[in-house]
């Protein structure tokens, strides 16, 4: 029997070879990929400074920062859009402040900290309808590389390409492929209105950022990560952030996010711990390593939360909520790891944590060991969310940005939607 089976595994193998060649030079297949075409940028061409404009729809909005009754919400590489959110019921568009490149931001006595592209903006804002570029730092920041000519590589416009491929294609089977300067990723395989009210202005001090922000503050102090690299700038004179350290760290950072006198920096393969006692001179004290995939961190005084979700761009496949032991550091280590959808954001009020995972999950985390979910909230897309009080969250999917009414954290109540517009 054993002598059939083996000549009947040849006989197929021959078969299968011979077929093969035959049908080599006939052969095509329909591929769909993502074509990842560069953007460049001249430093002429990107550093215009601030402009003050109408409101206008939301389109492409990324992250969101809170400073007194004031909603700041990032246009991808566009600007930041100001709502008066002193009625969460009703937050109303009172400005636009074009700010060409920005992704991160940060606020500090009437001065925004935004990035350009390359650059560090200070910008006084003390008049919403007026803000003033008061300081630029040039090049402090890394993107994604530089030509003399063309100037900084600082985006990829994405376009849906289908080719019929000969099956003597170099790029026939392979999943990406280079073309000059364009990639392509194979498809699939990546993952209000009303009238303008008399306002206050922005308060003093600072504000509150989401769990994927690169910009976090500390004392008179301003931390910003790239991919590579955590930077320290002195805010002693607020209106033009003087640079001081600069420690590479590794690659793929993400995430920063001060507590106390620490800063948590969450990168796709942990989380790095820095002690800013002396808050000019960062040093790292801890580093917990976990499964590769993007990570967004926050903590209070006992634990560090970190979701960890897969994808191409996470370079992963783990979906988990791990609670890191932060009460002897150095030392830090995992308490408890819990499965999940997919998980995203992050945020702790109080003894509740906040988490965008298949929705928004609430869970009461008064024993880490065993977290109790309280609620989920179904059928919104998430990706950040804040706590701005006990009682009081915002979340940032695709339908926008959703403001809950989280008083009773078992039975949430939405107080408003502000809407993007396709």
């Amino acid at each position: 029997m054993l002598r059939k089976l083996t000549l009947l595994t040849l006989v197929a193998l021959a078969a299968t070879v011979l077929l093969s060649g035959c049908l080599r030079d006939t052969c095509t297949t329909t591929r769909t990929y993502v074509r990842f075409d560069p953007v460049y940028k001249t430093p002429d061409e990107f550093r215009v400074g601030v402009k003050a404009e109408a409101p206008r729809p939301l389109r492409k909005p990324g992250k969101m920062y809170l400073i007194g009754d004031y909603l700041l919400i990032n246009e991808l590489h566009e600007g930041i859009h100001v709502l008066d959110n002193s009625d969460p019921a009703n937050p109303v568009p009172v400005v636009f402040w074009n700010i060409p490149g920005n992704v991160d931001m940060a606020v500090r006595d009437h001065f925004l900290y935004a990035d350009q592209y390359v650059d560090l903006l200070s910008i006084d804002i003390s008049d919403l309808q007026n803000p003033t570029l008061n300081c630029r730092s040039e090049a402090v920041f890394q993107l994604h590389g530089f030509d003399p000519v063309r100037g900084f590589l600082v985006d990829f416009v994405q376009t849906t390409v289908t080719e019929t491929l000969d099956c003597n294609d170099p790029r026939w089977g392979g999943n990406w492929f280079l073309e000059g300067d364009f990639v392509f990723v194979a498809d699939g395989s990546f993952n209000s209105s009303g009238p303008i009210r008399k306002n206050t202005g922005i308060p003093s001090g600072s504000g509150i950022a989401g769990s994927y922000s690169r910009f976090g503050q500390y004392d008179q102090y301003l931390y910003c990560v790239d991919n590579s690299t955590l930077r320290t700038f002195s805010l002693a004179s607020p209106g033009c952030p003087s640079a001081l350290e600069t420690i590479q760290i590794g690659w793929n950072i993400e995430t920063i996010f001060p507590w106390k006198d620490r800063l948590f920096v969450g990168s796709q393969n942990g989380v790095f711990i820095f002690n800013v006692t002396n808050p000019a001179r960062p040093a790292q004290e801890a580093a917990f390593l976990h499964a590769t995939g993007c990570d967004p961190v926050v903590c209070d005084d006992e634990n560090a939360y970190v979701t960890i979700h897969g994808g191409t761009d996470c370079n992963g496949t783990i979906n988990q909520l791990d609670v890191i032991d932060i009460r002897s550091l150095p030392a830090a280590t995992l308490r408890k790891t819990y499965p999940m959808t997919k998980p995203k954001g992050l945020s702790l009020s109080d003894r509740y944590l906040f988490l965008c995972d298949d929705g928004l999950k609430i869970f009461d985390k008064t024993d880490p060991l065993n977290l109790k979910q309280l609620s989920h909230l179904k059928g919104i897309e998430t990706y950040d969310v804040i706590a701005l009080d006990a009682t009081h969250i915002l979340i940032v999917g695709d339908g926008g940005f959703f403001q809950y009414d989280v008083s009773d954290p078992a039975a949430p109540k939405q107080i408003s939607q502000i809407l993007v517009t396709p």
